[in-house]
């Protein structure tokens, strides 16, 4: 017969079900601003959800995720990304938020996340829809809320530019620059005039209509120690660090000559927030004297051609800065630029400028020139020679001055006057084209006189301070003074010529010349022609000098 063991229980038997867990819920708040009403909108939301998790004894709440930002692109949004993550590492079981268009206005986005906490199994719902999206037909019901929503934030979007284009249209302008150099955004969105920084602004223009490029004028920035940093009113501190592309936006900057282009950017797509340059895609405004300016218009607009103008000829235009003589020095038999080269004779080495045709012979294989070479210092000596002959040249400069004004630049404006007041007929449709090409010209040779006229001032100013003031007689004298100097200071604003090329003179040591300076060649020298027994020195301004050897 069998023999019967019994084992007694160690443990208590109990009839009470197993306690579950409790759900860990979250909530996702979205506001689009950060308006005192949007504030209390997001209260709002935190305290409803607070109330409606703490009421349910299954649920404890994980956290509430909230962000001030657009709902049409969820990377933007980093509490929205970071909830997700949260998701992905299991600590959340139950998202609840307001509405779908709360949850995202970008349909894409908005089935991409719900199908990837879905896929975690981690239902969201949206109280205002009713919405579980773990239901049968739930996913289908969102898609058609979240293209609702899409509609929605489009036509928001579009009615928004509307009325922006409405403001602009009635120059209702509220500039959104802060870190404009030279400028500061005042508390009611105008610009006022930084005083430090517009000097600096100023030199620039001013550089750039005496002849050197925007590259040479950030080199000679970063030598000179010019700080281009900005702190703005609100704290905020912008590094500048001068290059080429620097120069160039501060010198295609319309709001230095106190206007303000509005629109020049434009939305590709309100889902992406892609902008692009506006090139005649949606209208552009264009509002005239809507701030002081801290350089004249005149002189705006002639940097604007100038500009044209060396890119017509870049190769005309383009500086060499390893020496002020590179592509300035010419062989006076041939024409060909000279070549810095180092021979030795004996012992000592020298550096000598010599005809392309004979350094490079490949180069010039049809080209026989019996220009053998200059020595550098005899070279810089003979254009140190030049500038101290200036004086005589004085006169010359006055009366060429005043031809190319009377002759050339005053013709020129008054055709460019005559071209904006004619309105445009039917009949003159066709001959539309013709009249842009031939007013293209003309303003092409306006800035030509222009840039002339700029070079002969800059000489006779040079001439002024070699000679003195009591040498120059008072009738000739080009320093103008203004109706609107004052006695404690220059005034902020620049908006005219004279002030403003008073303000940006260059003032030079008094006497002769006695050194040769890489900037007067770069400045005031067009070109050298170097000969076996003279050397010629043309001068921008349109006079010339000859050197014996």
């Amino acid at each position: 017969m069998p023999r019967v063991q019994i084992i007694q229980p160690t443990q208590q038997v109990t009839t009470d079900a197993p306690s579950r867990p409790k759900l860990r819920v979250c909530a996702y708040c979205r506001i689009s601003s950060t308006h005192t009403e949007q504030e209390s909108s997001y209260e709002m939301q935190k305290t409803f959800f607070c109330n409606y998790i703490s009421t349910n004894p299954d649920w404890e709440l994980v956290e509430i995720y909230a962000d001030e930002e657009s709902g049409t692109q969820a990377y933007n949004r980093e509490n929205f990304m970071r909830m997700i993550k949260d998701c992905e590492a299991h600590k959340i079981d139950l998202i609840l938020t307001k509405s779908i268009s709360r949850w995202a206005r970008n349909t894409l986005d908005s089935l991409k996340y719900i199908r990837l906490t879905k896929s975690l199994g981690i239902p969201i719902i949206f109280t205002k829809e009713g919405i579980n999206t773990m239901d049968h037909g739930g996913e289908l019901l969102v898609t058609i809320m979240s293209s609702i929503a899409q509609q929605e934030s489009a036509s928001i979007s579009k009615n928004v530019q509307i009325g922006v284009r409405y403001h602009y249209a009635e120059g209702k302008v509220c500039s959104g620059v802060y870190r404009l150099l030279g400028y500061d955004r005042t508390a009611e969105g105008s610009l006022a005039i930084v005083p430090g920084e517009a000097d600096i602004v100023r030199r620039i223009f001013r550089e750039y209509l005496d002849g050197y490029s925007a590259k040479h004028i950030a080199q000679r920035l970063i030598e000179e120690g010019v700080d281009g940093s900005k702190t703005t009113a609100t704290g905020l501190t912008f590094n500048r660090h001068w290059n080429y592309e620097g120069i160039f936006d501060i010198l295609s900057n319309e709001k230095y000559g106190g206007t303000l282009l509005l629109q020049k950017y434009y939305t590709v797509d309100f889902l992406t927030k892609k902008v692009a340059p506006n090139q005649g895609q949606v209208p552009q405004y264009l509002v005239e004297n809507n701030h002081d300016p801290v350089i004249p218009l005149e002189i705006y607009n002639q940097v604007q051609e100038e500009i044209k103008r060396r890119k017509k000829n870049p190769t005309f235009f383009k500086y060499f800065h390893n020496s002020s003589l590179s592509g300035r020095a010419k062989c006076a038999e041939c024409g060909t630029s000279l070549r810095r080269v180092k021979a030795k004779d004996g012992d000592k080495t020298y550096t000598y400028w010599r005809c392309g045709t004979r350094v490079k012979k490949g180069k010039y294989p049809d080209t026989e020139c019996g220009f053998k070479g200059i020595k550098e210092d005899e070279l810089k000596a003979a254009i140190v020679q030049a500038f101290n002959r200036l004086p005589e040249k004085r006169d010359e400069l006055i009366r060429l001055g005043e031809q190319v004004r009377c002759l050339g630049l005053n013709p020129a404006d008054e055709m460019i006057a005559g071209f904006a007041a004619a309105a445009p007929t039917e009949s003159d449709e066709g001959n539309d084209g013709e009249q842009r090409v031939e007013e293209a010209a003309i303003r092409m040779r306006r800035a030509e006189y222009a840039d002339k006229l700029v070079h002969i001032r800059n000489l006779i100013d040079r001439i002024d301070d070699m000679v003195g003031p009591s040498a120059v007689p008072v009738e000739a004298r080009t320093v103008v003074d203004l109706k609107d100097f004052m006695e404690n200071g220059e005034p902020p604003a620049c908006s005219d010529e004279e002030d403003f090329y008073r303000r940006t003179r260059r003032h030079y040591p008094r006497g002769a010349v006695k050194e040769f300076v890489d900037d007067d060649v770069i400045r005031f020298i067009e070109r050298i022609l170097v000969g076996s027994d003279k050397i010629a020195v043309e001068f921008k301004a349109g006079v010339s000098i000859e050197v014996s050897r």
